[in-house]
């Protein structure tokens, strides 16, 4: 379905038949000026199309984008293999920058760098052997003349500095904008060479699986640049292993996809994950939309708001407005989230997937369909269902789930043994939000063991439980009981014993605060909160006993009022407390304990204000 959906994604976007076959558009940070007898007069950065990003704070930060131009498609071999009109450092200069030295050097452990010009020098000398065009001619010139090892404090190289590794670079003559890739006898001769080896492969013919037509299949598919996935590229479709062949097909001949299509679905994909409207990482897993439609920036950025994906940008190139956003921050303050821009299509198709690399491979975790207004009913219900308090206006996005089902900070550094959640539960939590059903149980499960493990922080109070993790407390069991099993506030009628207990143990540490007047070290709450969620029996006579001890240092109004709440909820109880709690009502008692302390700390700043 995916590949399909890519495939006429990229017919409505034409973006298929944007470059030339046997070319595609490669970032490029720097260009190589060169002089006609090859000498490098200087090294300049190239600057492509605006953007922006995000810090911490969600302050906007502006940046260029290296500048795309068009190269002869990167070779899919592995190992050290030069590209015709090569872009990558190590092949065209032999060298690597040492950050620690601030030194260039042609060493390294493998000799990898020396081997890679090696094969750059033999390969462009056979490929350009004949031409004598003043760019050609320049550009053998630098490659018979350049020499690693004289080079490595080169002046326009040590401008370069750091930024060396992991840049791209092209060759120009005597001007910037006259690069190599523009050479008319260079251009000939590649094509020339390319359309030769296609009619030499041995190419299978048949009825491609996606497009319905009888076509050359591909036996390679292309690379993709994949958040987290190898520098090289990872493969959405590939059959590296005899165990994957059938039929007496092999490689990817297996999957009856045509050059065409595959063509098709890649250049999606990468366009999909190189623009920022249009994917978004949560945790390792990248989720990518889109809409079925030409201009599908309207639905992409109301979604990628929905998903936590940052603020919309006046400046940005799909043509977003200051008064679009204006109505949108207006929108959000009157407390109807989230904000749906009107020109939107409701009944569009909306596409959403989540993948994950594996090694060389990105493996697809799930993929959605449906209609963009359904999505955003459900999105929407989602947010209710999430929400804990009824004045609160803030939404949950996923990035703030995953982080309430990891474990804290611990000793001022993030504990990056677990930071983690499985793939398959992230994407879960998704699909039941896109579809409108259950929550996974281990969500539920994993909120509430972080809770009874973690711990508040002074520097980060209410780790332990805030408003989100009550919030997917309250969906999940709201959800998996198909009715309002826990409202938005304290309720006087919910007469489940997890419930009651919890909302018995936030007042028993109210009592205990209030008795200490600010010197407690410790409270119950640190010693019998996980015991008391777990298993009330073994924990409330004790409390109880407590509670008597600590009344009676409090004035008559406020012994008085504790004992009327003592009381309602022992009442409730009849006097005896459950031995142990199911998963589904240790969930209640922490948002029974969450909403009453909720209720007793907003009774206390009432009477002051009163006072």
């Amino acid at each position: 379905m995916l590949i399909n959906a890519l495939c006429e994604y990229a017919d409505l976007k034409e973006k298929s038949d944007s470059t030339q076959e046997g070319w595609a558009n490669q970032a490029v940070n720097y260009c190589i000026v060169l002089s006609p007898d090859g000498k490098i007069e200087s090294i300049g950065k190239l600057i492509g199309a605006p953007s922006y990003r995000f810090d911490k704070k969600g302050n906007k930060i502006p940046f260029f984008k290296p500048k795309e131009i068009l190269f002869p498609k990167r070779t899919q071999k592995p190992g050290i293999d030069s590209n015709y009109i090569e872009h990558r450092a190590n092949y065209i200069f032999g060298l690597n920058f040492d950050k620690a030295s601030g030194k260039f050097t042609p060493d390294d452990k493998t000799d990898k760098a020396r081997k890679s010009h090696q094969a750059f020098v033999k390969h462009e000398l056979e490929f350009t052997d004949g031409l004598d065009s003043p760019m050609s001619k320049a550009y053998r010139s630098f490659i018979e003349n350049w020499v690693p090892e004289n080079e490595t404090e080169n002046p326009e190289l040590m401008k370069i500095g750091s930024n060396y590794n992991g840049s791209y670079f092209a060759f120009a003559l005597e001007e910037r904008g006259n690069f190599i890739n523009d050479d008319p006898q260079l251009k000939e001769r590649y094509e020339s060479i390319a359309k030769a080896a296609d009619q030499d492969s041995d190419t299978d013919t048949a009825v491609c699986g996606i497009l319905g037509k009888k076509l050359p299949i591909a036996r390679l598919h292309d690379k993709v640049k994949f958040p987290n996935g190898q520098s090289s590229g990872s493969q959405l479709v590939s059959m590296n292993d005899t165990a994957f062949e059938s039929y007496g097909k092999t490689q990817s001949y297996n999957s009856n996809v045509s050059e065409l299509a595959m063509k098709k679905y890649t250049s999606m994909l990468k366009f999909l994950l190189e623009d920022k409207n249009h994917h978004i990482l949560i945790d390792k897993m990248t989720v990518i939309f889109f809409a079925m439609k030409k201009n599908d920036s309207p639905e992409c950025k109301a979604w990628l708001d929905l998903a936590g994906g940052g603020a919309g940008d006046e400046a940005s190139v799909d043509g977003t407005k200051e008064s679009d956003i204006n109505a949108a921050e207006k929108h959000i303050k009157s407390g109807i989230v989230p904000y749906i821009p009107e020109n939107t299509d409701e009944n569009v198709t909306f596409y959403i997937a989540g993948f994950t690399p594996n090694g060389p491979r990105i493996c697809q975790k799930f993929i959605y369909k449906d209609s963009f207004g359904n999505i955003i009913k459900n999105m929407r219900r989602h947010q209710e269902d999430m929400r804990i308090k009824q004045d609160s206006t803030h939404q949950i996005y996923f990035s703030s789930i995953k982080r309430e089902l990891v474990p804290p900070k611990k000793g001022g550094k993030q504990n990056s043994d677990s930071r983690d959640i499985p793939p398959p539960l992230m994407a879960g939590i998704m699909l039941a939000a896109f579809n409108g059903t259950k929550y996974p149980d281990g969500m539920l499960a994993t909120v509430i063991e972080r809770i009874k493990v973690d711990s508040d922080d002074d520097k980060n109070h209410f780790i332990k439980l805030n408003d989100t993790r009550a919030g997917i407390i309250k969906a999940c069991l709201n959800r998996k009981h198909k009715r309002e099993v826990i409202t938005m506030s304290w309720n006087t009628e919910n007469k489940n014993p997890a419930y009651l207990c919890g909302g018995l143990f936030a007042i028993y540490e109210k009592i205990q605060r209030d008795c200490a007047q600010g010197t407690l070290n410790t409270t119950i709450k640190d010693a019998y909160f996980s015991a008391a969620c777990s298993r009330p029996l073994s924990v409330f006579p004790k409390l109880a006993t407590l509670s008597v001890y600590h009344l009676r240092k409090l004035d008559e109004k406020a012994n008085i009022y504790y004992s009327r709440l003592l009381q309602e909820l022992t009442d409730g109880l009849d006097g005896t407390y459950p031995k142990t709690l199911s998963l589904d009502d240790q969930g209640c008692f922490i948002v029974g304990y969450y909403q009453m302390n909720s209720k007793l700390y907003t009774s206390n700043k009432t009477d002051e204000k009163e006072n």
